[in-house]
């Protein structure tokens, strides 16, 4: 089947009203999910390490209908892609830590992006359990609840702390080759989101992100935000869907 793409007029006015109106979005879908965490939670899925939940699907529902409005194509981790095509696309993951979130810990988010082509023209992170907004517009800078935000200025390696995620590997030996890169580094966390991952390098809690096997849900927002906090997003494809990410303050 032929798909046509459709084209949108984006002035800087136009990327303005967006850029609030992601803002605005994700934090309604933080207030829904925090409404909820307390309550009985139903799983729709659970395969090998991941899990999902309804609410997953609802919270993305809610994007779905706050941004609906601007006709701009939406790709979500849970409903997929729309079937109509433009050149503009939200790239949206409505919770992502869904693991942490179901055992109550707080490192999970709403994670919403705006991506032209292959370049990320906003980026929104919100952490609801700490009432953190991560956001970042193209050549606006990135902020956390309306302050600016950089990136860390550390140089040496043995100085810096590095967050991840274990690659879900098959294979033992390819798992230790992705572990060797992990020497030398002061610190590592593994927080259970890509998301916050990413706001945390952005803001200087952290030096770099890397990880293997995430999605491009789990990242976009965080390329704009990185990049306008002063750092470095690099990320190449694996297999179809997964990726390689590296993430840094632009000094590692």
């Amino acid at each position: 089947m032929k798909v046509t793409l459709i084209f949108l007029k984006m002035d800087k006015s136009k990327l303005e009203e967006l850029y609030e109106l992601a803002k605005k979005t994700a934090v309604n879908a933080g207030k829904f999910l925090l409404s909820r965490k307390n309550q009985i939670l139903q799983i729709y899925s659970e395969e090998g390490r991941d899990i999902k939940l309804e609410i997953d699907r609802e919270t993305e529902e809610l994007i779905r209908e706050n941004l609906s409005p601007t006709k701009i194509t939406i790709l979500g981790e849970e409903l997929g892609v729309d079937d109509y095509k433009t050149d503009f696309m939200w790239v949206i993951d409505p919770l992502d830590g869904t693991s942490n979130y179901f055992r109550g810990i707080d490192q999970c988010c709403v994670s919403i992006a705006l991506m032209h082509f292959q370049k990320v023209k906003i980026g929104v992170i919100f952490n609801f359990n700490t009432n953190e907004l991560f956001c970042a517009c193209e050549n606006k800078g990135a902020y956390l609840n309306d302050k600016q935000i950089k990136v860390s200025k550390i140089r040496n390696k043995a100085k810096a702390s590095l967050t991840t995620g274990f690659p879900a590997s098959e294979r033992l030996d390819s798992s230790m080759r992705y572990l060797k890169d992990f020497v030398g580094w002061k610190k590592i966390r593994m927080f259970g989101s890509a998301a916050l991952s990413c706001a945390y390098v952005a803001s200087g809690r952290c030096d770099i992100y890397k990880e293997k096997g995430v999605y491009l849900w789990d990242f976009a927002a965080g390329i704009c935000l990185v990049e306008e906090a002063g750092g470095k997003a690099t990320y190449k494809k694996i297999d179809d869907s997964r990726y390689l990410v590296n993430f840094t303050n632009g000094r590692l």
